[in-house]
């Protein structure tokens, strides 16, 4: 990849973190609640969201070329478009994201970015770590970078604010376990990439 792009994406990525809002949302008051995942097939992305509001559980498939390679840390450039293309379907409360949020080493991983675009509350829910150091405190495994509590890990994954959320909404999302919403949204984008 040329220089000149990995420094565009990383202005980019600086300019997402600024404009990140940190603020508690809530998340006994989440009604309708979205996840975003993705799945591939060579060059073709399956992305899906997936809405459950009152025990109803909507989704939304969106498929597409995907133009950028994976390089880690610029995540956002490949999934983003077709993962926002899927979720804006739905007016939803909160969108958890597969990915991190600020858990990344520009405070800017594809939870952040889509909830900064869209301006909705997000949370990143990943499988691995990709920075921060993990902390434990009264039982809690935080994720620390540069000496701010930005995640948690539960079990083997690793939950982070993203945007309009705050580490309270963090804990208490990660405490009920993955989510169902990414579980479905993971399985169908499995699924529909194996029926084309």
């Amino acid at each position: 990849m040329e220089d000149y792009i990995i420094d565009f994406l990383i202005k980019f990525q600086k300019l997402i973190a600024k404009n990140v809002k940190i603020q508690h949302l809530g998340i006994e008051n989440v009604k309708r609640i979205c996840g975003t995942d993705i799945a591939y097939k060579g060059n073709i992305g399956y992305a899906v969201a997936v809405k459950e509001e009152e025990g109803k559980i909507e989704y939304n498939l969106v498929k597409g070329d995907v133009f950028f390679p994976y390089i880690p840390t610029f995540l956002f450039v490949r999934e983003a478009p077709l993962m926002i293309k899927a979720v804006e379907k739905y007016e939803c409360d909160l969108i958890l994201v597969d990915g991190h949020g600020l858990t990344h080493p520009r405070k800017s991983g594809i939870a952040t970015v889509i909830g900064v675009l869209l301006d909705k509350p997000t949370i990143g829910v990943a499988k691995s770590r990709l920075t921060g150091d993990l902390v434990v405190e009264n039982n809690i495994t935080y994720v620390i970078l540069h000496g701010e509590k930005l995640g948690v890990k539960v079990g083997k994954y690793f939950f982070s604010i993203g945007n309009k959320t705050d580490l309270s909404d963090v804990i208490d999302l990660a405490k009920k376990g993955y989510p169902k919403v990414l579980k479905l949204a993971d399985k169908l984008s499995k699924d529909l990439k194996k029926k084309e």
